[in-house]
């Protein structure tokens, strides 16, 4: 009876650790995509800075003077100029991505757990 007893117990736990399982994988991968992201845009940040000569006021300038133009720009120029800044920082995603592939490789790893 005791054997029955462990061996359901076992398998009722299979469900929940796989969700368990399924869980870290997800937090992991939101992890490595909200770092890559935050990675890229810092990416841009940095461009911007160095149109700037390394100064804050340069970098105010600099975002002063595309903000005046896109927003004087017509219609059909600001969504060439958006797909633009969104192809570059796509670009920019996926090498970063390409750089950071061996800690997404380790994200889906779940080898180890608090029963080992």
């Amino acid at each position: 009876m005791n054997a029955q007893l462990l061996a359901h117990r076992a398998l009722t736990r299979v469900p929940v650790e796989r969700g368990q399982d399924a869980m870290v994988v997800a937090l992991r991968l939101t992890g490595w995509i909200a770092t890559t992201v935050l990675a890229t845009l810092g990416v841009a940040t940095l461009f911007f800075i160095l149109l700037g000569s390394f100064t804050l006021s340069g970098t105010m300038l600099q975002l002063d003077n595309l903000a005046a133009r896109f927003l004087a720009a017509d219609a059909a120029r600001q969504a060439q100029f958006q797909t633009i800044v969104f192809t570059v920082l796509g670009g920019a995603f996926v090498l970063i991505a390409f750089f950071r592939r061996a800690s997404l490789r380790s994200a889906f790893d779940v080898a180890g757990g608090d029963n080992d």
